[in-house]
């Protein structure tokens, strides 16, 4: 019996240590398809390049029974196998067709991406996520951890809880929001931006479309927009009880004798674009952009 016993735990030592220790598998891609990642905790890190193959390689946790990448047709999936329901810490590195479509889901694992002109969309609870690239459009989510993204995006939806926001380099349309942690926006010329925050401040800097909308909301952070003086738009400024400074035109106003409450209603360059500016009792600064 004990001679049996080890020499099937003997048979077994070569997966386990395949399954812990270092992997790697490939497979040809369709060069605009569907790339779907599932790795729960550890890291991932997606790189784009010219190939039309996918290569994964990295290395398992302990309780990883293995890798699985499957390809059909212009559909790819790519997940760590594990029992566990919030996975086993596993590190991949994914190298794929840059114009994939790229999808990827984790509950504790930091999230990187560079290389990828596709659309991306990237969700994960307890890990940050930066993104580079020229994406054609972007969602990322986190629960406790920064979201930072940089490049030349038409589209996206940014957002955090426990973490800063950072988007650079974007264009077109844009919503970000955080609860706790800074929020900041820049770029060139927006169609629309809706910025939110709680406790967290909001730095905006960028262009507006002459019928673009930009909205910015936040409970007890500071409010910060560089525009250009040059800007065309209708300015709709409020907060309860902070400061309003505004150095594009004329000063805001209180609203009564009996409340701290401030609003400000001016127009730029015959109007156009829509301003619309809102916190509780976080102060609004409007600034010359250089």
């Amino acid at each position: 019996m004990l001679r049996t016993s080890l020499a099937s735990f003997l048979a077994l030592l070569p997966a386990m240590a395949a399954a812990e220790g270092r992997v790697e598998q490939r497979q040809s891609a369709a060069p605009d398809g569907i790339v779907q990642i599932d790795n729960q905790a550890g890291s991932i890190k997606v790189i784009g390049w010219a190939k039309n193959e996918i290569l994964v390689a990295g290395t398992l946790g302990r309780r990883a029974h293995g890798l699985d990448l499957s390809v059909s047709g212009r559909k790819a999936q790519i997940s760590v196998d594990t029992d566990h329901p919030h996975g086993t810490r596993s590190d991949l590195e994914v190298h794929l067709p840059a114009g994939s479509r790229v999808e990827i889901d984790s509950f504790a694992a930091e999230i990187r991406v560079e290389g990828v002109n596709g659309a991306l969309y990237a969700d994960t609870v307890n890990g940050s996520i930066y993104l580079a690239g020229g994406f054609q459009e972007v969602e990322a989510s986190s629960v406790n951890g920064a979201v930072e993204v940089s490049g030349k995006l038409k589209r996206a939806r940014v957002e955090s809880v426990n973490g800063a926001v950072s988007v650079k380099g974007a264009s077109g349309e844009i919503q970000a929001s955080t609860v706790n942690g800074q929020l900041t926006v820049s770029g060139a010329r927006f169609e629309r931006a809706s910025l939110e925050t709680v406790s967290g401040g909001v730095r905006f800097e960028g262009d507006l479309e002459p019928k673009a909308v930009l909205d910015a909301q936040s409970v007890s952070g500071e409010i910060e927009l560089f525009l250009s003086p040059g800007v065309s738009a209708d300015f709709r400024i409020s907060s309860f009880s902070g400061d309003i400074d505004n150095e594009l035109g004329p000063p805001a106003k209180r609203v009564s004798k009996w409340t701290g409450q401030k609003e400000l209603e001016f127009s730029l360059g015959g109007g156009g674009a829509a301003v619309n500016v809102e916190t509780l009792s976080g102060s609004i600064g409007l600034r010359k952009r250089p």
